[in-house]
């Protein structure tokens, strides 16, 4: 099975006991990583740590709260550097999982080399682009937009080794610069129907409520963010159609024939069926 870790804060016994209840209830072993509290971060690691240009990019701040998941998540990554494993399964404290995960962990275990994020959670309806069919009843399909959180994802060695050359200093928050596939260059996929959603309880390692606030915000920051909103629109409609066509063509892999020979949308139904 793909190793699993779950990010709760060490002090949050009751949100480590819910997922170890919620994993055992699907048979899936994992292992705790300890995330980061960012209020206890100094301000002046806080400001290494956080890119300046963050205001030219987006209206508020990072909130500690926010830089310490983007912390916790990088610690997961570099467990996986540290492994023996291709990929890992990172989980967050509020996720709740479908009784499907375990399958179609299986499924794409079996897709070693051909993907670098899948997510197995939307958070926001947006539209997607089917890309797969993974099982029977689940399809993999790409997102144009930011479209999924950080509460559970599988990622490979090389996407957590790119990951982690971005995301510090920091610009963006870990759910966004995941799902920012035009600018780290590697398609993110989504399994539809969602395996993994968030809890009605508050997560302890995410976002405040409110968001910060910059203390000076000029109409020249302003109007750098306009612009930078304007190059990603238009790098996101150049590559799309690419970033679409080589997730297929990686999915199908050197041999089209275990995929039904279909490059619009691969089966991959029997290639990854864990009983083969």
């Amino acid at each position: 099975m793909i190793p699993i870790y779950v990010i709760a804060l060490e002090s949050s016994q009751d949100r480590r006991q819910n997922m170890t209840k919620r994993l055992d209830d699907v048979g899936l072993k994992f292992t705790f990583i300890d995330a980061v509290l960012g209020k206890t971060i100094p301000p002046a690691e806080q400001a290494r740590l956080i890119s300046a240009k963050r205001q030219d990019y987006l209206a508020a701040p990072m909130s500690e709260g926010a830089l310490g998941c983007l912390l916790s998540h990088r610690k997961a990554w570099q467990m996986l550097l540290d492994s023996k494993a291709d990929m890992a399964l990172v989980l967050e404290d509020d996720a709740m999982l479908s009784p499907d995960t375990p399958m179609i962990l299986e499924r794409i275990k079996r897709l070693k080399g051909r993907f670098d994020i899948i997510s197995l959670e939307r958070r926001l309806s947006r539209p997607l682009v089917d890309i797969a069919q993974l099982s029977e009843a689940h399809r993999l399909t790409h997102t144009q937009f930011n479209n999924s959180g950080a509460t559970g994802y599988v990622i490979t060695k090389k996407a957590a080794q790119r990951l982690l050359d971005l995301s510090i200093p920091a610009i963006y928050e870990v759910d966004t610069l995941m799902n920012r596939w035009w600018e780290h260059g590697m398609p993110f996929l989504i399994v539809q129907p969602a395996l993994v959603q968030e809890d009605d309880l508050n997560s302890t390692i995410g976002y405040p409520s409110e968001k910060p606030t910059w203390p000076v915000d000029r109409l020249s920051h302003e109007i750098k963010r306009r612009f930078n909103r304007f190059l990603d629109s238009m790098t996101k409609r150049r590559s799309f159609g690419a970033m679409i066509a080589t997730a297929k063509m990686r999915l199908m892999g050197t041999n089209p024939s275990e995929t039904q020979n279909n490059p619009s949308f691969p089966n991959l139904i029997k290639m990854t069926n864990p009983d083969d």
